[in-house]
């Protein structure tokens, strides 16, 4: 990928709302050029454009994420089940001893301890819980447009 492409999805994540106007103007890349680039990325490197939240303000107060491990036979069935949870923001498939991290909001730590349980049935081997205190840095690869060179 050329430097004009990572500058321009630069931009895209430090705000996606950013006009394509603002975009030309920093980058001196013309409109049609980033327009046509965009066309180009979405579908591709582009997966989808969202909304970031603050969670809390919602009502959900607890951040948690959560490595489990299940026996092979029970993987499917989890993974299923960790899909089609509300509370649940993201699932990765990971190594290490674990096979799942989940990154889950509740209201409160009742919400976690019924999610726990629930997972029994799953005949989990192994879950830590890792509650998250503070978010110091999120969503920042690739968004700044002044370090986007340096990758």
């Amino acid at each position: 990928m050329e430097k004009e492409d990572l500058l321009i999805l630069s931009h895209l994540r430090e705000d996606a709302r950013k006009n394509l106007t603002k975009i030309s103007k920093s980058t001196g890349i013309p409109i049609s050029t980033i327009f046509d680039k965009l066309k180009k990325y979405e579908g591709d490197c582009i997966i989808k454009h969202t909304t970031m939240l603050d969670f809390a303000k919602l009502g959900y107060e607890v951040k948690v994420h959560i490595m489990i491990k299940v026996p092979k036979e029970n993987r499917e069935d989890l993974k299923e089940h960790l899909l089609k949870d509300s509370r649940i923001n993201s699932v990765y498939r990971i190594n290490n001893g674990y096979d799942f991290m989940v990154e889950a909001f509740f209201r409160n730590m009742k919400e976690v301890n019924d999610f726990s349980e629930c997972l029994e049935k799953f005949k989990v081997k192994d879950a830590e819980e890792y509650f998250v205190l503070e978010e110091i840095k999120k969503e920042a690869f690739m968004s700044d447009p002044q370090t986007v060179g340096l990758l």
